[in-house]
């Protein structure tokens, strides 16, 4: 059984818990913090949950360079369509298999209980992956929505940000999955409905400072109940691919079951 804290602080007053989340959705204008956000909770998910990571980059910018330094490289990165939709489908694939390796287990149990590793799927400005996906548009959000609908059980989990989601974006169905949403900075009253469909007058919601790394963030079924101000951890002196290389390189791969037969990168 993984006894990994699932818990993410995001400042002194606000976490949320990584592991009951399903998923993460964190958006806002360019300039708002929302790079820095994402930086900061995939770092934290792979160094104190041992979350292995996936990235998806169609930008091809900070993101897609990770492939240097991630042990597995361009395996586990994508930026063009193809490699995209191959992902995708490698990482449906891999979760089909680890539900059928689950063994001896009782109702309701998850991938900690078995002693499985966590993924984190990282998906960086999710409009332009769609822009570019041309014919494959179809296979890859079909992909990208039984990861979402399937991954919290088998322990897979998946990031999006961008800098306006909308329905034209992503289905209410993908959005809603997201258990855990952040919208950085101030947003237009859309973006607010689409993360807080609970909310009922945009206009009550706390106003955050319309500067870099302030944001408001929700958790379905956690202790945020409402949507919430934090600030984000400043990670402009952090040396991001130093830190994974270290943590891809410290990495002990014995503290989980053994997927190797199965697990295609």
């Amino acid at each position: 059984m993984i006894t990994s804290n699932f818990v993410i602080n995001l400042d002194k007053n606000t976490s949320f818990s990584f592991k009951g989340s399903g998923g993460i959705l964190v958006t806002g204008r360019s300039g708002s913090g929302k790079t820095n956000t994402t930086t900061y909770i995939m770092l934290k998910a792979m160094s104190q949950c041992d979350c292995g990571l996936y990235i998806i980059d169609a930008k091809r910018a900070d993101m897609y360079g990770l492939h240097q330094f991630l042990k597995d490289g361009k395996k586990v990165v994508a930026s063009t369509t193809n490699q995209i939709a191959r992902l995708l489908r490698v990482l449906n694939e891999n979760m089909s298999a680890r539900y059928e390796h689950f063994k001896n287990g009782k109702w309701g149990q998850d991938f900690a209980e078995y002693g499985y590793r966590p993924y984190l799927l990282v998906i960086d400005e999710v409009s332009a992956m769609l822009a570019g996906a041309g014919k494959n548009k179809k296979e890859i959000m079909g992909e990208l929505r039984q990861v979402i609908l399937r991954g919290r059980q088998a322990g897979i989990f998946t990031l999006i940000s961008g800098q306006r989601i909308d329905t034209t974006i992503l289905d209410r169905d993908i959005t809603l999955q997201l258990g855990t949403r952040i919208v950085m900075g101030q947003a237009d009253s859309e973006t607010y409905r689409m993360a807080y469909p609970m909310v009922n007058d945009i206009k009550a919601l706390p106003l955050v400072p319309n500067k870099p790394g302030y944001g408001l963030i929700y958790s379905d079924g956690q202790k945020i109940s409402n949507p919430t101000p934090f600030v984000s951890p400043d990670m402009s002196n952090i040396d991001v691919p130093g830190v994974i290389t270290r943590l891809e390189n410290n990495f002990d791969p014995s503290k989980y079951i053994d997927e190797s037969s199965y697990w295609e990168v």
